[in-house]
């Protein structure tokens, strides 16, 4: 980037297939004609003398071709500015153009007018211009405006803009790696979690059907941010957000936690240094939750158990990347440990010591690639199975949902941190 920004001629390699997003990932670092050369395949997939080859074939022939010629001058369209008015018309109108320009998630938007979004701004006190951060992979900044503006499309309500802003604010923190978390073909998303007063205030759903539909603050909070990830962090579907598969938790996976039926008394938040009183957004970003039903367990271990085999699938990014996974436990699990006298570290401690992928579905190629990244969670060389956690670190606990003996594992994207902001109201 440094040699193309002097005018030296210079070469990206970039894998087949990733084409289009290097291309648009080079003019959200204001390199728009940055050349590149293709590695045919890719490189995950190739032996050592494949891609030799296709590399000497192929790839050495575009660098030096890339290197020699004449370098096009720099073409920047311009944009529309932050309050321009980019349409007039209908309903339907708006929405066809807003999904043609790649605006959208799919379903149809509030029309960002002017009125909506001046009555957003009346829940802050920052001033409109006001830079919350620079989200990857396009590097654009991310306003109080343009904020507000993606939470009008989404159908949130005004009062809901100060979390969309400390979400935000998150979402620009390193340790949650954002680059990644939008442009990588794992179907990871990012996970709102809400805790403290602020789920009351403006309704929040912390019990029955928690994940799932049926509130207009967890699908339009958790909606807003995927539209921020879109129009801001630049993860259109298909150019940067590379997803093989995708999640329906793209959409929108935004919850709070159930404080009024957490037997231990502590949510995640003020486990990590937040007080009762404040209101607080954790992102993570993570797969889809994967359902742990156990209507038999009597005992703490007995129900343990069971989740610690459902955190234990070899084919998790957790298991060779390591990194976190939630544990939202539902009321019912949470209060059966809770009176076998099991605190919050004694559940990590049972499943850091008991939860293990099982050595016969540990294929050699993993363990290969599990030696290289997390040597440490191989137990007798994999012939005794793979630990999923290792540390406290690694295990989030949350209480969340309603009645009915059923939980949730969250797998996270493996190289991501969890990242906590405080709301400001």
């Amino acid at each position: 980037a440094a040699a193309e920004a002097a005018g030296v001629p210079s070469s990206s390699l970039v894998c087949d297939g990733f084409l289009g997003q290097g291309a648009t990932t080079a003019v959200g670092l204001g390199l728009p004609n940055l050349p590149m050369a293709k590695v045919p395949g890719h490189v995950d997939t190739q032996t050592d003398n494949e891609l030799r080859d296709n590399l000497t074939s192929v790839t050495v022939n575009a660098v030096i071709e890339n290197l020699t010629a004449a370098q096009p001058a720099a073409v920047m369209i311009p944009e529309p500015g932050p309050q321009d008015v980019v349409m007039e018309g209908s309903f339907d109108e708006i929405n066809r153009f807003f999904y043609e320009n790649g605006w959208s998630d799919g379903l149809p938007i509030v029309p960002p007018t002017r009125a909506k979004i001046e009555s957003f701004l009346a829940f802050t006190d920052l001033p409109t211009e006001h830079v919350i951060g620079k989200l990857l992979p396009d590097n654009r900044e991310a306003t109080v405006w343009n904020v507000a503006v993606n939470g009008v499309m989404a159908g949130c309500q005004p009062d809901h803009l100060p979390v969309l802003v400390a979400a935000t604010k998150a979402l620009g923190q390193s340790a949650l790696n954002l680059k990644a978390l939008n442009t990588t073909t794992h179907p990871c998303t990012v996970l709102a979690l809400i805790s403290g007063p602020i789920t009351e205030a403006i309704d929040v759903n912390t019990t029955y059907n928690v994940m799932g539909q049926g509130s207009l603050a967890n699908a339009a909070i958790g909606r807003g941010i995927r539209s921020i990830l879109l129009n801001i962090g630049g993860g259109t579907p298909g150019i940067l957000d590379r997803a093989t598969m995708g999640t329906p938790a793209k959409y929108s996976f935004c919850f709070g936690e159930n404080l009024a039926e957490n037997p231990w008394g502590e949510t995640l938040a003020m486990e990590r240094g937040f007080g009762a009183e404040q209101s607080t957004v954790t992102l993570c970003g993570v797969e889809g939750p994967h359902n742990v039903n156990d209507h038999y367990g009597k005992t703490a271990e007995e129900i343990l158990q069971t989740i610690g085999g459902t955190m234990c699938s070899p084919g998790l990014n957790n298991s060779y990347l390591g990194g976190e996974i939630m544990l939202v436990l539902g009321p019912e699990h949470a209060e059966i440990i809770h009176n076998d006298g099991f605190s919050k570290a004694d559940i990590k401690n049972y499943l850091i010591e008991n939860a293990f992928i099982p050595a016969h579905v540990l294929s050699e190629p993993q363990r290969v690639i599990m030696r290289q990244y997390v040597p440490e969670r191989l137990m007798a060389d994999g012939d005794e199975g793979a630990r999923i956690a290792m540390s406290h670190d690694d295990i989030q606990l949350v209480v969340a949902g309603g009645a009915g003996r059923h939980s949730a594992v969250i797998p996270s994207f493996g190289n991501t941190r969890a990242v906590t902001e405080a709301i400001e109201t």
